[in-house]
Parts: structure tokens; C-alpha cells; sequence
């Protein structure tokens, strides 16, 4: 689920083989509704060992910074370290991108993809390509920041059903108090009715994630996500990629995943909401787990992240100072399209996309309630919804006009 924070084209074909060090900053792990970190960061830079050390040693030198080492977090306390920030960020901005996700948000996306996807998978790209996936998680995170006592309690108990994958938090999450809601009026019924229904194919779903696992489950945690969107990019750009990250407990468990890219020469791209975008990138080995304070190139992409995430959280609650607009400015040409923001036009019944997707909700319940196909004449429904916008947005312009005239 993309926000408009960027849209970068594909990146010139470079070739050859390149190191990208990478590093994240808001890292709560499954714990997405931490409110003192809002905001979560990963950033790859492309960049070769001798230049990234000279960076870092010239921003130590000319800064007049303690240690030997560049670390965002405490970079960020001092006017001196901020100032450290912008120079390396103009130093480096080229060689790096980033992506960003706000943690709530992404919870509220996440929802649509452990409640709703287990039902609709077999047809999934029918709901996707009318963006009611963005429909759900804006209309979710919307209710959650107006502190809907009921939203709210929602995000908790899903929170702790995907972490722990146990039946009794489903039930709490969605009890049946029966089937009688005002679905039109409510549309959080409506959510609440689709889940409760298809109760059976979402603990499934959850239950295959879960497994018998002997290690912690990271299904809420952004980091490898975020890190294959960076990948993506980069290996688009180079042959191959040598890939170094600082240590982290999510990596270190899904690592299988990474393993996957080592030796992929295939370029296979898809369709992935909407766009085009390479799936595949080639790695020389898996990714190295390493110290940051041994390798200056993780500690650039600290820098960055830090730095990034903080703009961004500080822009979030509208107290960004100027310092953190710079970096913003700085960074723009960074930011790739795969973040996670919210875009509250998605649930705009004014607008042709909210005004569908509402349908589609009301729909799928009603559906669900008499155990019908989800996907039988489903594109038709769509297309009639769409059909129907403008004799609709007509009566919206008639009941302002009586208003005024009254």
C-alpha cells in the first residue's frame, strides 16, 4: 500500500556488482501502535567501503563529534549532531534510498491482509484493482484516530490474535452478538460482520503463519518488507548486490527468505498494486548480519533512517522544525513508493473510489451473511458502482444546493 510521499521511476541500469548497507530506525517490532515511535524507516545505501569510511571519518573530524562511530539516535540530541545529519545526508542522498511507513497505519493494512485476504484470495486482484484493500486501512485507521472506542479496541485485540495466533483473541477480536447491525450506517459492522462470518478461514490463515514454530514470529514487524523494497530498487540498477545489515532479531529469523535471492539472474517482474515493479534481485551471498561500528556504510544508513524517521513523525503531529524540513527536502529524491501512508480520499464517499469501495464492504457482508460467492459477477457489481457515481454525486450537489437555499 503506497502513499504519494514518492514516486521514483525505474533506476538506470548500472550493472556490475555493488555493496548496500542497510539499517532501520522505529523498530518496535509486532508492536505497531507504539506511540512515542510512530514513524519506521529502512534505508539502503549504495556505496563502496573506502568512501562511505571517508565520510564518516570527515563528519567525526569536521563535526568535532566523541567516538569513532556515527550513530543516528544520538546525533539527533544536539544542535552539533543535527547539523552532522544534514551534511551527511547531502554527502550520501544520491547513493541512498528509503522507504517509510507509519506503524498504525500499517497495522490497519495489515488488517486487510490477515481478515479479509484468507476469504478473498482465490479472486484476490478483483478487490486489489479497485483499491478496497485502501479502502479498509484508511477507513480503519480513520475510526482509530478519531479514538472509536470500538476501532480502538479492534487494533488491540487483531494486534494480539496475529502475534499469538490463538482462537480466543478472534473471538474477543469480533464476538457474535448476532446479525443484526445497521451495515449502511456502520460500516465498522460491516467489517466486523465479514470477519466474524469468515472466522474459519482467517484462524487458518493465521495457524499456517504460526505453524509449530520454534522461533519468535515477526508477522506484524516492517523490517524485511521494507528491506526487499530497497533490494528491489537496487537490483534493478546492479547485477549483483552484496548486502550488509545491522543486526536484527526479525532478520535473523526470516533469513530463508533472503536466501531465496542468492544467485537470481531471472529479472522476473509482476503486477504488484497497480504498477510494474521487479520482484527479483541478485545476491552474492545472504545478507551479513554485522556490528555497525565496524562498517561505516551501515552506520550512513542509520544516519538516514534516524533522520527520516524523525522528519517524518515530527511532520505526522505538524511540529517539524526547520532543520528536519531540510532533511525532508534533502531526501526526496530518496523515497521509494513502497510506503505505507495514509490517503483519507480512499474512503471520500465524494470521491468515485470511496463511493465504490463502500459498496463493495456493504457487498461482501451481505454476501457473506447469506453464504454466497464473493466473486461471482463481482467485476459487473464494480462496474455498476462505477456506473451509478455520477447520478449519485448529482444528488450530493442537490441536497448542498437546498441546504444553502434553506
Amino acid at each position: 500500500m503506497s502513499s504519494s510521499r514518492a514516486r521514483l521511476n525505474r533506476p538506470p541500469k548500472i550493472g556490475g556488482t555493488t555493496s548496500v548497507f542497510c539499517d532501520e530506525a522505529g523498530f518496535t517490532g509486532n508492536n505497531l501502535l507504539d506511540g512515542e515511535q510512530e514513524v519506521f524507516a529502512l534505508a539502503g545505501v549504495a556505496i563502496g567501503e573506502d568512501q562511505a569510511r571517508e565520510v564518516v571519518d570527515r563528519t567525526i573530524r569536521d563535526f568535532r563529534l566523541q567516538g569513532s562511530e556515527l550513530k543516528g539516535s544520538r546525533l539527533l540530541k544536539t544542535p552539533q549532531g543535527q547539523h552532522a545529519i544534514t551534511s551527511v545526508l547531502k554527502s550520501c542522498a544520491e547513493n541512498t534510498r528509503l522507504v517509510t511507513h507509519l506503524k498504525k497505519f500499517a497495522l490497519a493494512c495489515k488488517f486487510f491482509e490477515y481478515i479479509f485476504e484468507p476469504a478473498l484470495a482465490e479472486q484476490n486482484s478483483i478487490f486489489y484493482g479497485c483499491g478496497f484493500h485502501l479502502f479498509v486501512g484508511n477507513l480503519l485507521w480513520a475510526m482509530l484516530r478519531t479514538q472509536n472506542a470500538s476501532a480502538e479496541s479492534i487494533f488491540e485485540e487483531f494486534s494480539k490474535f496475529t502475534r499469538e495466533g490463538n482462537i480466543a483473541a478472534l473471538e474477543k477480536l469480533f464476538p457474535n452478538n448476532g446479525l443484526i447491525v445497521n451495515l449502511e450506517t456502520d460500516p465498522l459492522a460491516a467489517i466486523s460482520l465479514f470477519a466474524m462470518i469468515n472466522r474459519g478461514a482467517i484462524q487458518e490463515e493465521i495457524e499456517s503463519i504460526h505453524g509449530n514454530r520454534s522461533t519468535p514470529s515477526w508477522v506484524l514487524d516492517l523490517t524485511t518488507t521494507s528491506l526487499f523494497s530497497v533490494l528491489r530498487y537496487w537490483g534493478e540498477a546492479y547485477d549483483e548486490l552484496d548486502v550488509f545489515c545491522d543486526r536484527s532479531r526479525p532478520l535473523e529469523t526470516e533469513i530463508d527468505i533472503l536466501r531465496a535471492m542468492v544467485g537470481r539472474r531471472d529479472n522476473f517482474r509482476m503486477q504488484m498494486f497497480g504498477k510494474e515493479t521487479q520482484f527479483t534481485f541478485n545476491l552474492v551471498r545472504e545478507p551479513s548480519l554485522v556490528d555497525s561500528r565496524l562498517y561505516p556504510g551501515v552506520q550512513i544508513a542509520d544516519v538516514f533512517a534516524s533522520a527520516v524517521a524523525r522528519a517524518w513523525q515530527q511532520t505526522f503531529r505538524a511540529s517539524a522544525d526547520s532543520i528536519e524540513k531540510d532533511w525532508l527536502a534533502i531526501t526526496r529524491g530518496c523515497h521509494l513508493d513502497d510506503n505505507i501512508w495514509p490517503d483519507l480520499e480512499a474512503i471520500d464517499l465524494r470521491k468515485r473510489n470511496g463511493f465504490v469501495n463502500v459498496l463493495v464492504l456493504l457487498e461482501l457482508a451481505e454476501r457473506s451473511v447469506k453464504k454466497e460467492n464473493f466473486f461471482r459477477g463481482m467485476p459487473e457489481f464494480i462496474a455498476a458502482a462505477h456506473a451509478n457515481f455520477a447520478s449519485y454525486k448529482r444528488t450530493l450537489g442537490g441536497k448542498r444546493r437546498r441546504r444553502r437555499s434553506g
